[in-house]
C-alpha cells in the first residue's frame, strides 16, 4: 500500500471509530414524575386522575444550552443521523479531486486543473477542524479530519508540477492564508478572550473561507452562458455539494449554530445555481461543440 493511501485509510478508519464510540454531548431532560402531584391531590381528599402517559417520560435529548423541547425521534434524526451522513458527504467532497490530482502527478502535468481552490481547501479544512475542536462538536471535527490530510497532499503534490505565474499565485495563496490563520490563532490565544468569543472568531473565519471555496466553480459562469455548455461544471461534485450543504444546514439550524448553517446555506445556494446551469446548458462533448 502506498504511503498516501495508507495515511488516508488510517484517517478514515479513525474517523469511523470515533463516530461509533462518540460520547454524548447532549443534556438529558426528564419530565417530572406524576406521583408528587397525585400525592398532593390525595392529601387534599381528591381522587387523582389516571395519567395516560407513563410516570417517567423517556429522556428528550437537547443540545447543551438549548431550552426548546423536541420529540426524541426528531431530535435524534437531526442531531445524530443527519450529521453522521454529513460526515460521509464531507469526506466525499474532499476526495472528489483525488483522481484528477493523482492523474496529474502520474503524467507530470496539471492540464486544466486549477490549483487555487485546492490551496484554499487545505487552509479551510484546518480552520473548520479548529472550530470543531473549540466547540467540542464531534461531527464538525471528524468531518474535516480526512479533508485536512488529503488537501495538504493535493497542494504538496501539485506544487512541483507548477511553473511561472500559476506557481507564484498558488504559493502566494498558501502563504497568505496560512499567515492570516496563524496570526488569528495567535491573537486569539494571547488576547485572554472568553472561549465563546474565540469560537465565534474561528467560526466566522472558517465560514468566510468555505463560502469562497463553494463559489469557486462559478468562476466559469460567463463562459458557460456564452458557450451554452456546462461541461466545466462537474456534475458529481455539484450533486455532492448540494447534498452535503443541505445536511449541514439542517444540522446547524437544529443546534442553533450560525457558523454551521450560515455558510452551508450559502454553499447550498451556489450548488443550486450550478445545477440550474447544468439543466439550462447541458454538457456537450468536444465533437458536438466543434
Amino acid at each position: 500500500m502506498k504511503p498516501i493511501t495508507s495515511i488516508l485509510f488510517t484517517a478514515i478508519l479513525a474517523q469511523s471509530k470515533a463516530l461509533t464510540h462518540r460520547p454524548s454531548m447532549l443534556v438529558h431532560i426528564y419530565k417530572s414524575k406524576s406521583s408528587h402531584f397525585n400525592g398532593a391531590l390525595t392529601s387534599a381528599g381528591q381522587k387523582p386522575k389516571q395519567s395516560r402517559i407513563p410516570a417517567k417520560i423517556d429522556p428528550i435529548f437537547i443540545r447543551g444550552g438549548s431550552t426548546s423541547l423536541q420529540t426524541s425521534f426528531t431530535n435524534d434524526l437531526v442531531t445524530t443521523l443527519i450529521p453522521r451522513i454529513g460526515v460521509l458527504t464531507s469526506t466525499l467532497l474532499y476526495f472528489s479531486p483525488y483522481a484528477t490530482v493523482k492523474k496529474a502527478t502520474t503524467i507530470d502535468s496539471i492540464g486544466e486543473l486549477n490549483p487555487i481552490p485546492l490551496a484554499i481547501m487545505a487552509v479551510s479544512s484546518l480552520c473548520w477542524l479548529a472550530y470543531g475542536l473549540s466547540i467540542r462538536d464531534a461531527y464538525v471535527t471528524l468531518s474535516n479530519v480526512p479533508g485536512c490530510v488529503v488537501s495538504i497532499w493535493y497542494v504538496t503534490s501539485l506544487l512541483p508540477l507548477l511553473k511561472g505565474k500559476i506557481l507564484r499565485t498558488t504559493q502566494t495563496a498558501v502563504v497568505a492564508l496560512s499567515a492570516a490563520t496563524i496570526s488569528l490563532w495567535t491573537w486569539l490565544s494571547l488576547s485572554n478572550k472568553a472561549m465563546s468569543k474565540v469560537s465565534s472568531a474561528l467560526g466566522l473565519y472558517a465560514s468566510f473561507l468555505f463560502i469562497i471555496l463553494s463559489a469557486s466553480p462559478l468562476a466559469t459562469i460567463k463562459t458557460v452562458i456564452e458557450a451554452k455548455n456546462s461541461n466545466s461544471i462537474l456534475t458529481p461534485l455539484t450533486l455532492a455539494q448540494v447534498t452535503n450543504t443541505a445536511l449541514w444546514s439542517a444540522y446547524g439550524l437544529a443546534i442553533q449554530d450560525k457558523f454551521v448553517w450560515g455558510p452551508n446555506v450559502t454553499g447550498l445556494g451556489f450548488g443550486i445555481i450550478q445545477l440550474l446551469l447544468k439543466i439550462l446548458f447541458p454538457s456537450k462533448s468536444l465533437e458536438s461543440v466543434n
